[in-house]
């Protein structure tokens, strides 16, 4: 069996995004990985064009068609590069635990379905703090995004997941769930509350076309006490992925004060 991983990324440098520490840490995982590469500006393209002889990458102009979820169209255009029997679509902010790359490879290997799930852990301000309860302040919970290389898929909905064609989107699909480690809210507090308004989630929910410039939220960066996240937060002690335990600055935003508070709290 051949496995492939797939991804998009854009200006993921300039964005804080630990695309470097997720590529690197899916190559014992993957048989090939396959990104589709935005014409970067910040020099994401120049640090993983040769990064390792697993990883192709193409490049396409990332212009904007018409329709809300536009990147969809990005993320496929990676998919359909890929040449394995199962694929994983993932973020350059998402990240299997090497604890279950033999599981995975083993269920694929003998599967008979077509999809299979995975639950998230979503992390924030450090690599030491979780948010328990996700699906209350609107993160992403599951998604399902380990499939056969088929045509008879496609992407659903905002894109996190994909189905098959003509067929209601379920999540009963599988007898096996599988786990991501993501670090979507361990970034800089700027280019988070950056992109969180870029993608029209800054408190209303609303799609927001009218984009500060990048100054504005250096001057005014995401609160990590922010109290729309507080009651659902906890401490994390591991088990941490390889990619944290060998670069744990690289996963710490916050200076550790979520994790320092939230043990004076008892949580």
């Amino acid at each position: 069996m051949k496995l492939s991983i797939y991804t998009a990324m854009r200006n993921c440098r300039e964005q804080d995004y630990p695309y470097l520490e997720m590529l690197r840490h899916h190559l014992p995982l993957a048989d090939e990985v396959v990104v589709n590469e935005g014409r970067s500006t910040d020099g994401t393209y120049e640090s993983i064009r040769d990064l390792d002889p697993k990883i192709r990458v193409f490049r396409t102009s990332w212009e904007r068609p018409s329709g809300e979820h536009w990147w969809i169209h990005f993320k496929d255009d990676a998919r359909r590069r890929c040449t394995g029997d199962w694929c994983i679509h993932l973020d350059c902010d998402e990240f299997i635990p090497e604890w279950e790359f033999d599981e995975i490879r083993a269920h694929l290997e003998r599967a008979s379905e077509l999809l299979v799930p995975v639950r998230f852990r979503n992390f924030y301000g450090n690599y030491k703090v979780y948010h328990a309860d996700p699906g209350s302040v609107h993160w992403i919970t599951r998604k399902m995004v380990i499939h056969r290389n088929v045509d008879s898929l496609e992407f659903w909905g905002d894109g996190s997941n994909l189905k098959e064609r003509g067929k209601p989107f379920t999540w009963e699909t599988s007898p096996r769930e599988f786990t991501v480690h993501h670090f979507g809210a361990v970034r800089h507090p700027a280019r988070l509350r950056e992109s969180w308004w870029s993608a029209g989630r800054f408190r209303s929910g609303r799609s927001i076309r009218l984009r500060p410039p990048s100054v504005v939220f250096d001057l005014f960066p995401h609160t990590w006490k922010d109290p729309h996240f507080l009651e659902g937060l906890r401490t994390y002690d591991g088990p941490f992925v390889r990619a944290v335990r060998d670069s744990p600055h690289a996963f710490t935003k916050d200076a550790m004060q979520l994790y320092e508070w939230l043990k004076r709290e008892g949580r």
